[in-house]
């Protein structure tokens, strides 16, 4: 299974959630170029969709049928510093050690295998109605919230190898 955002924590303990006092600097600098990258990635406008970092290292966002919105190929720091954003999973050190999504044919960000997807959502077609009819709104809600300025919220500290 590929991370997402909003996965609930497998493991919390002390020493996963915070940076070592001597990577600080650097951590620092790979979350602030993730940052830029997720403050200019495009997101579906129904809000239905979501962003999903495939074991390729592709960050992907998706439509809630999973069609890729945009993309973007993250190295081995970006995977780590996009994985200290979310609750611990020692399958997620196992599963990304060595993965550099910069290596992936610019095709496949955009057309990948089905398996390094999540799974569709299910959405009722009242609940499609009703994102479609705010895509005016969501657009303006989007565009605001990438102007605005935000630290990061680290929750772990993940062993990738680097």
């Amino acid at each position: 299974m590929e991370a997402t955002t909003g996965v609930s924590p497998q493991d919390s303990s002390a020493e996963n959630r915070v940076p070592p006092p001597d990577s600080q600097a650097q951590v620092s600098q790979h979350q602030k170029e993730l940052s830029k990258i997720l403050k200019g990635i495009k997101h579906d406008v129904t809000l239905l969709g979501v962003l999903s970092l495939g074991k390729d290292g592709i960050l992907r966002s998706l439509t809630a049928d999973r069609q890729v919105v945009d993309a973007v190929a993250l190295s081995p720091p970006l995977i780590k510093a996009m994985l200290d954003r979310m609750p611990f999973d020692r399958q997620n050190e196992i599963d990304y050690r060595g993965v550099d999504g910069r290596n992936v044919p610019r095709e496949q960000w955009f057309h990948p295998d089905k398996h390094l997807l999540p799974p569709p959502l299910v959405v009722s077609e009242e609940r499609r109605r009703e994102a479609e009819a705010k895509l005016k709104e969501n657009r303006k809600w989007l565009e605001e919230r990438a102007e605005e300025d935000r630290d990061p919220c680290i929750w772990s500290d993940h062993d990738v190898g680097l």
